[in-house]
Parts: structure tokens; C-alpha cells; sequence
């Protein structure tokens, strides 16, 4: 080691950071010059200089692409920049030049696919960290549980969070996302255990102030709950905060209230897009479309591919000879919903090509007018003039009368034959559905227990089932109950099956939709605080066929369920 890069690493170690770079910039040895690069690159680093501090480590990287430091510490530059994408690249450039399988190296792969968000992929590097002699387990275990649980797999998260709280069992983080976790399940005693543990170990943490909100919320204190977030926001300004505030607001129906919060949020992040969704669904529910159109257009439209990001969005020009990709964006249900504005757009444009959720794919006609349904290898970008995600089309047809979904489902007269044979004939056959996806939207308020159903499930009538989640809370009465369980026949089938049903009744789920679409009476049991397209917009765009059931308080669907039972008993004469 020569004495000038001697000097300027005693400089850099000692914090000395000014006269480390002075001595770099002086340097004009070419020996060590990827490494003095380096070194130069890691001092502005440091000095928050950091597209400068990106320039020397690919400086260094040009002279000497198997020096490792560079790779290394570009890796923590983009984590910082937050560019992830990049970061991938530089974490798997570190695994290719490393002589050893480091598990830091392949530890920070899997944290950068983490942060991408592509939680697939991050776990299975995660388990491969975890083959590895890898010293920060708790660290892995957390990381691994939360990708776990965002994956919706509820037991390998609580599994591996468990696992990491057997290194310690006073680790304020862990506690607190075990906290959250069973107050989300709704294990009553399990929340109580980690409540009480995690106030002990810390109860000015903000996770566990922010955790202790939602913990008096799920015993019914709204009023403690809202103090709590309250009092965060006065001291901190704190922008989870907001967001559950305004949350707790519109599920009690304080309107008013939720209006002037996100507006507040917004104020002190003005370049919130989330509170600016917040505030168009708002305006949705209160029939201002043309505002809220408008800030609908921030929820995440665009198609992550990077195969469709050269494409121009429409945003309502001329489209005579152009061709045009529709891509889907939002629940299954909403695909159903709002499909039918492609037979609106279908006259004013050459061709559409509609790229659909694989799901969905056996139950829609491949092609009718200019309209084709599409998987994603169909699609080639050339083809394209404008792109649009199906939910945007909403804010130029949504006042559209002449437009049916059930235009563009695959409706089988086979399907409907063979699934009458399916059907008992002793009783009438209704269809029941009760909860949706566990972490769909608005959950798990617009779900019902399904032990609430007990006392319609004693009328003489036949009961199915379709959904494929079952609830933990509702396992035990669903095995025991006279529901058939229909959850594992096709889209297609059930579409055959709902169409000889005598009637559908279902929480806002995908097969409210699909019972509506299929032109059988639905009975929608709708929570307090539903969805917009509930309010004003459902005036425009109602269903023939449905009946909605709204609940009249937070806490209860004592009201839908006894009218339920009503109009069953009289509808059915029983």
C-alpha cells in the first residue's frame, strides 16, 4: 500500500473527511486509482453528495469491474435513493464477483427485491439466507414474516415473527408487528398478551402508539381510539396517523370529519397521492364527479410493466383509426363492474385489446365487435396508439346507460346444464357468500361472521357456498353448518350454477358482482362504510337484479341480518 492511500484511509477512519478528499483529488497514482475512486466516492457518500458519490464508485467500477467495494457500495447508495431497481443489479453483481456465497450478499438481494416490492421473490431469497450461516436472524425472521404477510399467508408470518422474538422477547418491533397481526385476525387473546407486553417495553413508541389506536378500536372505544391518533398528529404531525384517522372516521360515518382530516393530511404533504385518492373517493361518494375523477386518477393506474410505459395514456382525445390497450388494475369484482365501458369505447376507436386478469380469462368472450381479451404474451407495445387502466374509463362513460358486462361473459348453456344436475331439488337453492378476500379492501368491515347466519341457515332451504377463503374465525361453524361447499368448481362452473339458483345473497364481494352480471336476484349485504361505487355513482349505474341490505351501525349487522330472514321467509313462503 502506498503511503498517500495509506494517509487517506487513517483520514477516512478517523472522520477526517475533508482532508481524506483532498488528498484523493490530488492523488495521480494509477495503481490504486480504483481504489482511491473508491474511497472518494464513499467520503461523498457519507457528505450526502450522492449522485457525485455515484460517479466515483462507477469510475472505480470502469477501472477494475471485480473490485467489490464499489459494487457494495453502490448497493447502499440506491437503498438510500431509494431506487431499487438499481440496487438489485449491484446486489447481484456483489453475489457474481464474490469468491464465497456471502449470506449478507444474498440477505441484501432479497431485502432490495423486498423494498421493490416483488415479496415472491424476496422470500425465497430470504430462504435462502436462511440455509446460510446468516448471524442476524431475528432481523431475516422479521423481514421474512412481513413478506409473508403482505403475501397473505397469515401462518408463516405469525410462524416466523414467533421465531424472531425467541431472540428476544422484549424486541419492541417484533412484539408490535405481532401486536398488529393478531389485532388483524381478531385472536382476542393473543392481541390482549402482546398489547400489555408491548406497552411495557415501550409505550411512547409510535408503532405502538399507532398499534394501540387499533387495539382500542377493536374493542368498540372509537372514542380513545381517535384521542390516540389525535394526539400523535398534534405533537408529530405523524402521516400514518392521518391516514388511520380519516379511516376510523369513515367507518363510523363521520363524514364530515373524514373530509377534514385528509384535507389537514394534505396541507402538510401536499404531494400525498394517497391522501389525494382518499380525498376523490370522497368527492365520489358525494356525486362531485368531476373532482373526483380527477384525484381517482391518483390510485396506481399504471401498468408496472415496463413493456407498456412508452405508451401514451388516453386522456380523452380523438381515437378514430387509433388502437387502443385496456389493462385491469383493481379487484376482480370492479373488472366485472366496469368492463361494460369497453362496449363504450368500442364505437369511437379502430380496436381494443383488452388485457384481462388470467382469472377471468375462461369466463369472457374472446372477441365481440372490435374488442379482444387478452393474456399478457398477446400484447406487443407497437400495436398500441393509448393505453388506459379499466378504471379510468369510468370518468367518460360512467353516465352511460346502453352498456351491459353480461354482454361480454362467456355465458355456456353445457355449463348451466351439467351444473343443474348439481343443485338438490328437495328445496329452494341459495347461494351464500360472507366474507371476501382477507386482505381485500375495506376488510374486514364489509365481511359478516358467519355464525351471525345461523339463524337463516335454519330455514328450510338449501345453502352453497363459493368463496375459496374461509375465514380461521369462521372454520369451525362452516364445517359444522349445512353449507355445501362449492369453492373448488371453475368460474365457469359457478357461473352455470348461480343461473339456477332461485337466489344469490352476498357481502360486496367479486360474486355480487358475477350473480348480478349473471341477471339473478342478488341480495348485497353492504357495510356501513361501503365502497363508493355504493353512493351517487350506483344511481347511474345500478343492477336490475339487486336488492341491497345496508347496515345502519358500525358494530352490528343484527339490522341486514333480521331483514334477511324476513323477506326469506316470505319470499319463500316458509
Amino acid at each position: 500500500m502506498s503511503n498517500i492511500l495509506k494517509e487517506i484511509i487513517d483520514h477516512f477512519n478517523n472522520n477526517h473527511f475533508d482532508k481524506a478528499l483532498n488528498l484523493c483529488n490530488a492523488s495521480n497514482e494509477k495503481k490504486t486509482a480504483h481504489i482511491i475512486y473508491n474511497i472518494k466516492g464513499a467520503i461523498l457518500f457519507k457528505q450526502k453528495n450522492y449522485e457525485l458519490a455515484k460517479n466515483e464508485f462507477l469510475k472505480s467500477i470502469d477501472l477494475d469491474e471485480k473490485f467489490l467495494d464499489p459494487h457494495k457500495n453502490l448497493f447502499n447508495l440506491n437503498i438510500r435513493l431509494k431506487d431499487y431497481k438499481s440496487a438489485i443489479i449491484n446486489a447481484k453483481n456483489v453475489i457474481k464477483l464474490d469468491s464465497i456465497k456471502n449470506p449478507l450478499s444474498y440477505f441484501n438481494l432479497a431485502l432490495a427485491h423486498d423494498l421493490n416490492n416483488d415479496f415472491k421473490k424476496a422470500i425465497e431469497l430470504y430462504k435462502i439466507v436462511e440455509t446460510l450461516n446468516f448471524k442476524e436472524k431475528r432481523i431475516l425472521f422479521n423481514n421474512l414474516a412481513k413478506c409473508y404477510l403482505i403475501s397473505e399467508n397469515i401462518i408463516e408470518a405469525k410462524n416466523y415473527y414467533l421465531k424472531a422474538l425467541e431472540f428476544d422477547q422484549d424486541d419492541k418491533v417484533i412484539l408490535n408487528n405481532l401486536l398488529i397481526l393478531y389485532l388483524r385476525i381478531g385472536e382476542k387473546d393473543k392481541s390482549e398478551y402482546f398489547y400489555k407486553k408491548a406497552k411495557k417495553i415501550d409505550e411512547n413508541y409510535i408503532e405502538f402508539r399507532l398499534n394501540e389506536s387499533e387495539y382500542f378500536f377493536s374493542k368498540n372505544n372509537y372514542q380513545k381510539s381517535i384521542e390516540i391518533l389525535q394526539s400523535i398528529i398534534n405533537k408529530t404531525k405523524n402521516y400514518i396517523a392521518y391516514s388511520k384517522l380519516a379511516k376510523i372516521y369513515s367507518m363510523i360515518n363521520e363524514k364530515k370529519k373524514a373530509i377534514e382530516t385528509v384535507e389537514e393530511a394534505l396541507s402538510i404533504y401536499p404531494n400525498s397521492k394517497d391522501f389525494k385518492l382518499k380525498r376523490g373517493v370522497m368527492h365520489l361518494i358525494d356525486g362531485e364527479f368531476e373532482k373526483g375523477w380527477e384525484f381517482y386518477e391518483f390510485r396506481n393506474v399504471i401498468e408496472k410493466d415496463i413493456s407498456f410505459q412508452n405508451i401514451k395514456i388516453w386522456n380523452g382525445e380523438s381515437l378514430e383509426q387509433s388502437n387502443i390497450l385496456v389493462t385491469c388494475e383493481q379487484g376482480l369484482g370492479d373488472v366485472l363492474q366496469f368492463s361494460k365501458f369497453l362496449l363504450n369505447l368500442s364505437p369511437v376507436c379502430k380496436k381494443i385489446d383488452f388485457l384481462l386478469y388470467d382469472k377471468l380469462i375462461p369466463i369472457y368472450k374472446k372477441k365481440i365487435k372490435n374488442i379482444k381479451v387478452c393474456i399478457k404474451k398477446e400484447i406487443t407495445e407497437s400495436n398500441y396508439d393509448y393505453k388506459i387502466s379499466l378504471g379510468s374509463l369510468n370518468k367518460y362513460f360512467y353516465k352511460s346507460k346502453n352498456s351491459k358486462s353480461s354482454d361480454l361473459i362467456n355465458f355456456d348453456n353445457n355449463k348451466k346444464n351439467i351444473s343443474n344436475l348439481i343443485l338438490r331439488s328437495d328445496k329452494k337453492n341459495i347461494g351464500l357468500v360472507w366474507s371476501g378476500n382477507f386482505f381485500g379492501p375495506k376488510e374486514p368491515s364489509r365481511s359478516i361472521k358467519l355464525k351471525n347466519f345461523q339463524k337463516i341457515l335454519g330455514l328450510d332451504l338449501n345453502f352453497y357456498s363459493f368463496q375459496n377463503e374461509i375465514w380461521l374465525r369462521d372454520k369451525e361453524f362452516f364445517n359444522n353448518s349445512n353449507i355445501k361447499d362449492l369453492s373448488k368448481k371453475s368460474l365457469s362452473e359457478i357461473i352455470g350454477i348461480i343461473q339456477n339458483l332461485d337466489l344469490v345473497i352476498s357481502t360486496d364481494t367479486f360474486f355480487l358482482h358475477l350473480s348480478c352480471i349473471c341477471n339473478k336476484e342478488t341480495w348485497g349485504l353492504i357495510s356501513l362504510n361501503a365502497d363508493w361505487r355504493w353512493y351517487e355513482y350506483y344511481k347511474h349505474n345500478p343492477y336490475k337484479t339487486l336488492k341491497i341490505y345496508k347496515q345502519n351501525d358500525y358494530k352490528s349487522w343484527d339490522n341486514v341480518i333480521q331483514n334477511v330472514y324476513i323477506d326469506l321467509k316470505n319470499k319463500f313462503n316458509i
